[in-house]
């Protein structure tokens, strides 16, 4: 089991597919403001069908994250990534919140660019982080980066 193995089954893993679940994150951001604007559901209702929504999307990192645990060796290195794939459950339906928020107009035009730049920062240096940390733990780890470079040169 080596990196090379590691790359393909995650480049087939990517091929198929991702944008579905996002764009049915919006559409049920648009179908909660229509019910909520009818007064058919509350708040509460709201939390939790984003919760339940969020499923779909977690299982997907959940499976790729585990192919990736498949080739780790080191113990910690496991467990981190095991960290990375449960924070995905509690964090995406907050996107299908602040989306809600956004369309009802709770939440200005102004302060969700600001807040959408911000968390996207932070997100992209917190996954560098997690990266780098990763490869330090376990050497078959493959970053994001290695696998864009040869998912481009076809090697993988």
């Amino acid at each position: 089991m080596n990196k090379r193995d590691q790359m393909r089954e995650l480049t087939a893993f990517d091929e198929t597919g991702k944008w579905t679940v996002s764009m049915m994150s919006v559409a049920l951001a648009l179908m909660l403001f229509f019910a909520v604007e009818k007064g058919w559901i509350s708040l509460v209702g709201v939390l939790l069908i984003s919760k339940i929504a969020a499923l779909p999307a977690w299982k997907k990192t959940w499976s790729r994250e585990s192919i990736k645990k498949r080739y780790l060796l080191s113990r910690e290195a496991k467990r981190l990534a095991h960290w990375n794939s449960i924070t995905g459950l509690t964090a995406y339906p907050f996107v299908i919140v602040f989306l809600y928020f956004t369309v009802t107009g709770q939440i200005s035009t102004l302060a969700f660019f600001v807040t959408s730049a911000l968390l996207i920062l932070s997100f992209v240096m917190m996954h560098r982080l997690y990266e780098h940390h990763m490869v330090r733990l376990d050497e078959n780890y493959v970053t994001e980066r290695e696998l864009k470079e040869e998912q481009k040169w076809g090697s993988a």
